[in-house]
């Protein structure tokens, strides 16, 4: 498929006021299909094409040329159309490198095949997706819609009347939500986890280096203090949920990393202590494998 019919099915969507997610479930396909689509990357086969038009009130002629198809100034439309898609075309990198089209009418669109990326910048606003990692960002005049669609990813919407609303839970305003969810926006479990996870841990770190700075004259040796940043949080996420490989998984890099910091620059012994790092990878790996294996034994 060209890109030029991409770019139709990106506006005829656009124009029904649907989202690649509310197209793909009216369609009973999944949104990368349509995300494949929109990209060039795929086409719709006979029945989705017939859908697809049935849906945006046009003729599939249209849908695949822009045009009905016919004699005198239909012919003469269509074929301006051509011309002006291949003027555009004239501004596209072609091959594995990124695809640009810009256009007075459809604005500016990037495909980068590679990275799995595309960019569109339009009248209709500004719409970034990543298939590869299952990411969508629309940011438009019925607000913000962001989707992250990996495992641990999140669904966020802004609505018309101010409300937020995030994995299907919508919140007053962005504060409620803030108040309501951790970090990672998910749902406290305990009262513990909340009060420790909203606590300002970070304004103590620096009120900390700045008192050890002024009275002990320790500011090289105070940045150390930086790293009881991720750690905390690390033991805050272990009370709420009681992940044990979680807890390692974050503590063992900020442990590691400033183990050979202090090595290198307080002792002046980079070598051997740098082993230290390649153990890192190890050890995330080593607490993925048990996230896993504790998962498949809740599911059996």
């Amino acid at each position: 498929m060209d890109l030029a019919m991409a770019q139709r099915l990106v506006d005829r969507r656009k124009a029904a006021g649907l989202s690649q997610e509310a197209l793909a479930a009216q369609l009973g396909v999944s949104r990368q299909a349509v995300s494949k689509w929109e990209r060039s990357e795929s086409s719709p086969d006979t029945d989705n094409l017939i859908a697809l038009a049935a849906l945006y009130g046009v003729s599939l002629d249209e849908l695949l040329y822009g045009e009905t198809v016919g004699d005198g100034d239909g012919g003469t439309e269509a074929s301006d159309e051509t011309e002006e898609t291949e003027n555009s075309a004239d501004n596209a990198r072609c091959g594995d490198k990124p695809l640009v089209d810009i256009s007075l009418e459809h604005g500016i669109h990037v495909i980068d095949p590679d990275k799995g990326e595309e960019v569109h910048v339009g009248w209709n606003g500004i719409h970034v997706t990543n298939d590869r990692k299952g990411e969508e960002v629309h940011v438009g005049p019925g607000g913000v819609h962001v989707d992250t669609l990996e495992d641990d990813g999140h669904s966020v919407h802004t609505n018309a009347d101010g409300t937020v609303t995030i994995d299907g839970d919508t919140f007053s305003s962005w504060k409620e939500a803030h108040n309501k969810l951790d970090h990672h926006g998910k749902h406290f479990h305990t009262k513990l986890g909340r009060a420790w996870n909203k606590f300002p841990f970070p304004a103590v770190v620096a009120l900390a280096y700045l008192a050890l700075g002024v009275v002990c004259g320790v500011w090289a040796t105070g940045l150390f203090l930086v790293f009881l940043i991720p750690v905390y949080y690390a033991i805050g996420d272990f009370i709420d949920r009681r992940r044990l490989s979680k807890l390692v998984g974050s503590v063992y890099p900020a442990a590691a990393i400033a183990w050979f910091l202090y090595m290198w620059l307080c002792l002046g012994q980079p070598h051997p202590a740098w082993v230290i790092l390649i153990t890192i990878p190890v050890v995330g790996a080593l607490m993925h494998w048990c996230r896993k294996q504790w998962k498949h034994r809740k599911q059996a």
